[in-house]
C-alpha cells in the first residue's frame, strides 16, 4: 500500500482522537460541576466564621456553585460600544484571500497548474481586560478574582472596515472586521468556583488545585444541558469518524 493511501484514513483516525479528548473534557466539567456544592453568600459568610475560629484564618475552602448578582464599583468601559463591563475582548481581524497554486500530473503525463484563492482570517490584534467585581446577594456580597474563569461574554460590536493594504501577488485583503464581546457589570450570574479565606479575605476564585471555575449567565440546569449536549455531539462525532477511518481503511488494503 502505498504511504499517500493512508493519509486519509490517518487524518479520520487523528480526528476521532481530537474529539474523544474533546468528550473527555466536557465529561471533566459535568463532573466537576455536580462535586461542587450550592451554597449561598450569607451561609459560606458563616462557615467561614466557624471554621477561622476553630482553625484559624485563612484555613476555609470549598468547591461552590451559587447565582447571584454582580456588582461592581469602578466597572472597565468596552472601547468600541462603550459598555460598562467586568470583562471585554477586543479583537481586529485581516480578512484574506490567500493563493494557492497546486500542480497535477495526468495518465498522459501532461501537467496542470490550478491556481485557486482560499478565505482566510489572520488576526491582527487580541485586547483582553477583566477587573475584580462582586457577586451579591441580598445585602451581602462575595469578591471575585476572575483572571483564570471561564467567562461566558456577549457579542456587542462587530464591523467590517475597507481594506487598509494593497493586494500581493499571494494575497488580496477583503477588509478589516472588528469585533467586541463583554462581560456586563450587571444582572444575574451562576458561578462555579472555589471560596477560601487564604488571601486574608473571603473570595471566589480559581481551584489551587485545578477544577471549574466558570461565570456565566443563566441556570444551573441550562449549563449542565448545555455540556451534557456538546458530550453527545462530540461522542456520536468520535464514533463516526472512527467508522469512517476503518472503511476507508478495509477499501484499500
Amino acid at each position: 500500500m502505498e504511504p499517500t493511501q493512508l493519509l486519509l484514513p490517518a487524518l479520520l483516525g487523528s480526528g476521532a482522537i481530537g474529539t474523544a479528548l474533546a468528550r473527555r473534557h466536557q465529561a471533566h466539567k459535568l463532573a466537576h460541576l455536580l462535586e461542587a456544592r450550592s451554597s449561598g453568600v450569607a451561609e459560606l459568610l458563616d462557615l467561614q466564621r466557624s471554621v477561622a475560629e476553630q482553625m484559624g484564618a485563612g484555613s476555609f475552602v470549598e468547591r461552590v456553585k451559587l447565582s447571584g448578582e454582580i456588582v461592581c464599583e469602578q466597572p472597565l468601559v468596552a472601547p468600541w460600544s462603550g459598555e460598562p463591563c467586568v470583562a471585554f475582548t477586543d479583537t481586529t481581524t485581516a480578512m484574506l484571500e490567500v493563493r494557492e497554486e497546486t500542480t497535477s500530473t495526468d495518465g498522459e503525463g501532461n501537467r496542470r497548474t490550478e491556481v485557486r484563492w482560499q478565505r482566510r482570517d489572520q488576526t491582527l490584534n487580541h485586547l483582553e481586560r477583566r477587573c475584580s467585581f462582586n457577586l451579591r446577594q441580598g445585602n451581602q456580597q462575595l469578591p471575585i478574582q476572575p483572571e483564570a474563569a471561564e467567562l461566558e461574554l456577549e457579542n456587542v460590536f462587530s464591523q467590517v472596515g475597507p481594506p487598509t493594504t494593497d493586494n500581493t501577488f499571494n494575497t488580496r485583503q477583503l477588509g478589516i472586521r472588528r469585533e467586541e464581546a463583554i462581560l456586563r457589570a450587571g444582572g444575574m450570574a451562576f458561578v462555579v468556583a472555589e471560596c477560601s479565606d487564604a488571601s486574608g479575605q473571603l473570595q471566589l476564585q480559581a481551584p489551587q488545585n485545578g477544577g471549574l471555575f466558570v461565570v456565566r449567565r443563566g441556570s444551573e440546569a441550562e449549563f449542565s444541558g448545555a455540556i451534557r449536549r456538546w458530550r453527545r455531539i462530540w461522542m456520536v462525532s468520535t464514533w463516526v469518524l472512527s467508522a469512517a477511518a476503518v472503511v476507508v481503511l478495509a477499501t484499500r488494503l
